[in-house]
């Protein structure tokens, strides 16, 4: 229990300066905003694209694995969607309607509200995708990796790096098509795959992966340059998550908070766990680094996706910090159990 708070606290404390920061304006919104913005662009790909580029993709693939693991995320991720739409639909109703309203009267109010209501249905389709994000993606490499390593050692490194591979490639594309697809625009491939080339998460991934695959041999100064940018990345990305909540209002998203940490902590994990043991019968030790990997909070980089597509800022970044202070005690829980100590 002591090792887990040593392993997780520094990462909420980290997070809680960036907060005070903000909030005593020692940093303006405006030096917040250039931080954020190096991160994003700079810190961020360059750790992605590194950890990609030196993936171990030789080892022999276990469909049953990535399926215990991926098969519980895309479920948990789909009914995050479908819960949070159901949420905002009838208050995307109500203010629909008042906008047809005010705007043009009761004669023209229904053709108008059908129309607002379809607009803001997008949205609303745009930003359940945000908060399933929050919900299902896991902080793998900074807590899950960390505390497997503690509890059982590093014959665990092959299995995490299986699952850690595929992780963020699948739910960022995942999210990417989603918000494309819930545009008021008319959906075209040509766009989507020019906006995600445009996008520095997917393309950090994707080219690291290219790389990898082809066996291309960068300089070391080019390798040691990403090592070096890479290394602030998750510091840089959680003072940012800090200050960034001294800008949003969460006291009216607390049950959406509330609802997005269960579902990561407690229900993913539980998943994982019924279909690791029970639907594809691994072994115990297999079983043990899924759920716990699972079990990890929410990903800081899930608040980086939600800020780039400028929706669900506020409650993906309470998401983060929530789960993450719950997850010293879901942790060893989950711990405890797998492991009968």
């Amino acid at each position: 229990m002591t090792e887990i708070i040593t392993i997780i606290l520094p990462l909420i404390l980290v997070a809680l300066l960036g907060l005070i920061c903000a909030k005593s304006q020692w940093l303006s919104r405006q030096q917040i905003e250039a931080l954020s913005k190096f991160t994003f662009f700079v810190t961020i790909p360059a750790f992605l694209f590194y950890q990609m580029s030196h993936a171990d993709f030789n080892q022999p693939i276990n469909l049953g694995l990535f399926a215990a693991f991926y098969l519980p995320v895309l479920i948990c991720y789909g009914l995050a969607w479908f819960v949070n739409n159901s949420i905002t639909f009838e208050r995307s109703k109500l203010i629909a309607s008042k906008r047809a309203k005010n705007e043009l009267g009761a004669n023209k109010l229904e053709n108008t509200s059908t129309v607002s209501s379809n607009i803001l249905a997008k949205k609303r389709h745009s930003a359940s995708a945000l908060f399933a994000l929050g919900a299902s993606y896991s902080n793998t490499v900074i807590i899950g990796l960390p505390v497997l390593l503690l509890v059982i050692g590093e014959q665990v490194i092959t299995t995490v790096f299986l699952i850690v591979t595929f992780h963020s490639a699948l739910l960022f594309l995942l999210t990417s098509v989603i918000t494309a697809r819930s545009s008021n625009d008319i959906f075209r491939w040509q766009s989507f795959v020019i906006n995600n080339v445009k996008n520095p998460l997917i393309l950090s991934i994707t080219l690291g992966a290219l790389v990898n695959v082809l066996a291309i041999e960068l300089p070391p100064s080019i390798n040691d340059t990403l090592h070096l940018l890479g290394k602030p990345a998750i510091t840089l990305a959680l003072f940012v998550l800090g200050a960034s909540l001294s800008f949003y209002t969460i006291s009216g998203k607390l049950k959406l908070l509330y609802l997005a940490t269960l579902t990561k902590l407690v229900l993913l994990p539980s998943l994982v766990w019924c279909f690791a043991s029970i639907v594809f019968n691994l072994s115990e030790f297999t079983t043990t680094v899924l759920v716990i990997l699972s079990a990890s909070p929410t990903g800081v980089n899930a608040y980086l996706v939600a800020k780039n597509e400028k929706q669900q800022q506020a409650v993906v970044a309470g998401t983060v910090v929530m789960s993450t202070i719950f997850s010293i005690i879901t942790l060893p829980l989950w711990l405890s159990l797998l492991l009968n100590v």
